[in-house]
């Protein structure tokens, strides 16, 4: 930084290493103490310490001839009054000299903004620094006098410090450290200051209605000055800002007013009181929100809307609903995005009373405010709207007939059917009866059903005075019964699934069966809680190839009174028929084989014949029963004995075909 051409020693010839100057340190006297790195030079004769107060004309204040001697304080360098005080130490042998570097003191100016701010400024000890220097200043108040306390650290060559006591002297240095151990210390200046900072403005989280209360709470966060004592309260009377109150404490975060009432939006700010009496600036404003209802009777829903809540920290991330229902607790509702302010309330209760509450709700969630109570009854006449499937049954093997009752529901327009195949999840609009003045209708679905291989799901629906379909149904479905034939073990097994829908459940199933032989079905399997069933059918082989069944499930009687049955569809299972010939018959026996008939088994009735000709080709016989043979008879004359034609045919199955020709012989 500085270069000073002087003859400092006389004698030049041989060359010697200079010392390195690196600390000089101001003490409260104004005396500077010089610090630098000892030579080793063996033809060592002195030290000489020059000084200056201008950097340009310099003058020997000190010489020593110990080289390991290596500081020196200057003691009348009235460094305090001296702005800079330029200093370089000379190692001189009998013929050579070397100088170190020029240093200069710490360079502090003070400046008192008279605002409670501090602005400290100093130049280096040398452009650029001492190499070996740490090139961090640290910074030094003495408050109170006697005790100097670090401030913090800046590698720039200006501090700026707030003052934070109300009045009083305050003294500053500047240090930087070497890294040969010692420190450079800058003089120190005074000056009286006084905070004259406000602190910083808080922030008024919340304006929450108390629900027990109903009172207006205030919430903040503790402001951020070191020295706040107290927050002021504001409240806007008249378009003017109106101090209400004083909450001391500055951990001391809620108010609650207790004059002023929620029916109407409330708007408040706060401000921060040090302990030197200044005031913040007021906050920002925040208001309590205040809740609104209208209701429609016909959709049995409220409109709930509310003032926009503004100025919440990290902003509305979402609004909150909460109702209390006839004085009951108050139960999460809904909610609506932040920039939503209206929530719809659906499935009230008639003759009710509603309290509800919105809570807005901040991104994070650390911050809530809620408004006040809004309170309504719902004042419309319950019509106990009712819709119930009865039944779900099949009807003539190809339809569907589906009973709802409407119960107890006292007004209402329509009844209204909805039908979805295969599954419970895609209904549409079947049909719709108009109101017939009972609690009862039935619906025929016939529109090309396929219920021998397709499950139909229905629900109903009560469509009120108001035009609206309330009060939708249980669902329930058809049975869909299924059958197969074992011709092994001439057994018949039928699977069905089970009957949904009713309140309670099906008590059991019933399984009808009705044969070629039977005018009518019975009951073959009773109160059967599984849903297959094994029919054994050897015992009725006689009684023709197809067996019919149907599954009847029953209703356990439910809360509404009701024990309905639905009915399965109609399945026919056919066994693999068989038939044995014999070859000759005794008529006059009287005993099994006095008749010619064949053995059938499981044989059809419907289309079955068998013919008994002569030689000659004279039908003498003829019968459409399986079961009936000939008794060896023509026109009341039994035939005499000889080989006689049969020929027997009928079909079975789907495509079977049954047919033998041959002859039996009638003996006597």
């Amino acid at each position: 930084m500085f270069f000073v051409g002087l003859l400092i020693c006389t004698l030049r010839a041989a060359a010697i290493d200079p010392p390195s100057l690196r600390c000089l340190s101001v003490d409260d006297a104004g005396g500077v103490t010089l610090t630098w790195i000892p030579v080793n030079t063996a033809d060592f004769d002195r030290y000489e310490v020059w000084f200056s107060t201008d950097g340009q004309n310099f003058s020997r204040i000190y010489q020593v001839g110990n080289s390991q001697i290596n500081t020196y304080l200057h003691a009348s360098a009235d460094a305090i009054n001296q702005a800079q005080c330029y200093y370089f130490v000379a190692a001189c042998s009998a013929t050579a000299s070397a100088s170190s570097d020029t240093l200069c003191t710490l360079e502090l100016y003070l400046t008192n903004q008279n605002n409670g701010l501090a602005i400290l400024s100093w130049s280096p000890m040398h452009n650029p620094e001492v190499q070996t220097a740490t090139g961090d200043y640290e910074i030094f108040c003495e408050y109170p006098p006697g005790s100097w306390q670090m401030l913090g650290s800046t590698g720039q060559f200006i501090y700026r410090d707030t003052i934070s006591i109300c009045a009083g002297s305050l003294s500053y240095r500047v240090e930087m450290a070497d890294e040969s151990g010692c420190r450079s210390v800058s003089r120190f200046l005074s000056d009286v200051f006084s905070d004259g900072f406000p602190p910083d403005i808080p922030q008024l989280d919340s304006v929450s209605v108390e629900v027990n209360t109903s009172r207006i709470r205030l919430g903040w966060e503790p402001s951020w000055a070191p020295d706040a004592f107290a927050y002021i309260i504001y409240h806007l009377e008249n378009s003017l800002w109106i101090p209400v109150d004083t909450v001391f404490g500055i951990n001391n975060t809620t108010w609650v007013d207790g004059v002023n009432s929620p029916n109407t939006p409330q708007h408040y700010r706060i401000a921060a009181l040090d302990s030197c009496m200044n005031s913040s600036p007021m906050s920002d404003v925040q208001h309590s929100i205040r809740m609104t209802s209208t209701h429609d009777l016909c959709r049995r829903e409220a409109y709930l809307s509310w003032d926009e809540y503004e100025n919440l920290p990290m902003d509305v991330e979402f609004y909150r609903v909460y109702c209390s229902e006839n004085g009951g607790p108050f139960l999460y509702a809904g909610e609506t995005a932040g920039n939503q302010t209206s929530y719809t309330l659906s499935g009230l209760t008639p003759q009710s009373r509603y309290v509800c509450i919105v809570r807005a709700v901040n991104y994070g969630g650390n911050v809530t405010a809620a408004s006040d109570q809004c309170s309504f009854t719902f004042n419309s006449q319950d019509n106990q709207d009712f819709a119930y499937i009865r039944y779900v049954s099949v009807v003539d093997n190809k339809n569907l007939e589906i009973k709802v009752s409407t119960g107890t529901t006292v007004s209402f327009q329509r009844v209204h059917l909805y039908r979805s195949v295969g599954d419970d999840l895609h209904f549409v609009h079947l049909d719709v009866m108009e109101n017939n003045g009972t609690d009862e209708y039935v619906f025929l679905d016939d529109r090309d059903l396929q219920v021998d291989r397709i499950l139909y799901y229905y629900k109903a629906s009560v469509e009120n005075d108001c035009d609206l379909e309330t009060a939708f149904s249980n669902i329930s479905h058809n049975i869909l019964l299924r059958g197969r034939q074992d011709n092994e073990s001439r057994t018949n097994t039928l699977e069905w699934n089970s009957y949904d829908g009713w309140e309670i459940g099906a008590s059991g199933y019933q399984l009808f069966r009705k044969s070629e032989a039977d005018t009518d079905f019975e009951m073959v399997g009773g109160a059967l809680s599984a849903n297959r069933y094994d029919d054994d059918v050897t015992h009725i082989r006689r009684e023709g190839e197809g067996f019919s069944y149907f599954v009847e499930a029953e209703e356990i009687a439910d809360s509404y009174g009701f024990m309905e049955k639905s009915r399965s569809n109609t399945v026919i299972v056919k066994q693999l028929p068989q038939t044995y010939i014999p070859n000759a018959f005794c008529p006059r026996t009287g005993g099994i084989n006095s008749v010619f008939l064949p053995v059938n088994s499981y044989v059809t009735m419907e289309n079955y014949n068998m013919y008994i000709y002569s030689r000659e080709g004279v039908l003498l016989f003829h019968t459409t029963d399986p079961y009936t043979g000939w008794n060896g008879g023509y026109n009341g004359n039994l035939m005499p004995p000889a080989c006689y034609i049969y020929r027997i045919s009928y079909t079975y199955g789907a495509d079977g075909e049954f047919e033998a020709v041959g002859t039996v012989t009638l003996v006597r």
